[in-house]
């Protein structure tokens, strides 16, 4: 099996397990009654956990604690699980994964501010027609779900787009470092924020139980922090477990030996269809009566289509057929 099927392999493994993932981790809000915030800390603690056990015994886990961007990237992923968990509670995995494409028109806009990579005109065409289908999407929701959802999705989208700018810039990903340091440095860093945040929530929920009733209920109304008690609770503690063990850290080993075997935009061609699988893994748990029946209407079709279509074919402009078509394109163009 040569390098490319490989990765083709593990890409798909890749998809597949962020697919289940998100379909897991609606069961649990939806279904389990888990606490969204205490969900996604945990989901990412026993990755973090899972990728440190079978990473390089080499990282040095004190370069991790000094480097500020090591909290600030293990944070952002916490906190862009959970604002996608809390869309989750209005939405299903799939309808939320077809509008998180949004993070496409972010990242290309990022990139130009950031890096100067100025988007050529084919990705203009596909941004437009991304944002088409998500405006097809959450307009054929309630108002007040409308709202909620976009907020949701919106910032999760914006906090991954952050979390990918950071990722370029860490001078830690500009070496070449082996498949099992990589698993190993992420681990540590996902594990080690997690644990920092776990500890402040519940002194914080425990600091906050001494404040007055009046005061107390005022600032519920503004910002709800878990109590203390829901970070041992069994369903916040076992889904967190399942998910980050079994499906989001596999998805992490699958992801970086992808991308090793080729490179990040041929992983992309995949992560475009990434709604497909997310369909076919929420359509199963329906049939077994672990989540709702997913019904999508006329729209949601229209607006998928629109959606995958157009991220796929941004995605394929970059590869190098992709950049020969381009080419050719802008030479017609002059010619006109």
């Amino acid at each position: 099996m040569t390098h490319m099927y490989k990765a083709a392999v593990f890409s798909l493994l890749t998809i597949v397990c962020w697919a289940v993932s998100n379909t897991f981790l609606r069961y649990g809000v939806v279904e389990k009654g888990c606490n969204p915030f205490v969900l996604a800390c945990f989901n990412v603690l026993f990755c973090g956990l899972t990728m440190a056990a079978v990473g390089s015994r080499n990282f040095s886990i004190k370069s991790a604690i000094i480097d500020s961007q090591t909290w600030i990237f293990g944070f952002i992923q916490i906190f862009r699980n959970f604002f996608m968990i809390l869309a989750f509670i209005y939405v299903s995995a799939t309808q939320a994964n077809l509008l998180a494409n949004v993070e496409i028109v972010f990242s290309l806009f990022a990139a130009w501010i950031v890096f100067k990579r100025r988007p050529g005109l084919v990705d203009f065409v596909a941004m437009l027609f991304i944002l088409l289908g998500c405006f097809i999407l959450v307009a054929g929701l309630p108002l007040n779900v409308m709202t909620k959802v976009t907020v949701f999705v919106g910032v999760s989208a914006f906090l991954n787009v952050l979390r990918t700018l950071l990722a370029e810039i860490h001078k830690s990903n500009k070496s070449q470092a082996s498949l099992r340091e990589r698993l190993s440095a992420t681990g540590w860093v996902l594990l080690l924020s997690a644990v920092v945040l776990v500890l402040a929530t519940i002194a914080l929920g425990y600091a906050l139980q001494m404040l007055p009733e009046n005061v107390l209920y005022t600032l519920n109304r503004l910002i709800v922090i878990p109590q203390p008690s829901e970070f041992w609770a069994v369903n916040n503690l076992l889904c967190g477990m399942v998910n980050g063990v079994c499906f989001y850290a596999i998805s992490m080993f699958c992801y970086w030996y992808a991308v090793s075997l080729s490179n990040s935009e041929y992983f992309m061609m995949y992560r475009s269809t990434q709604a497909i699988f997310t369909y076919m893994a929420e359509s199963t748990a329906g049939l077994f009566a672990l989540l709702p029946v997913i019904v999508l209407s006329v729209n949601d079709w229209l607006a998928a289509v629109t959606i995958i279509l157009s991220s796929a074919c941004m995605v394929l402009m970059r590869t190098k057929r992709g950049e020969k078509l381009r080419a050719l394109m802008a030479k017609a163009f002059k010619t006109i």
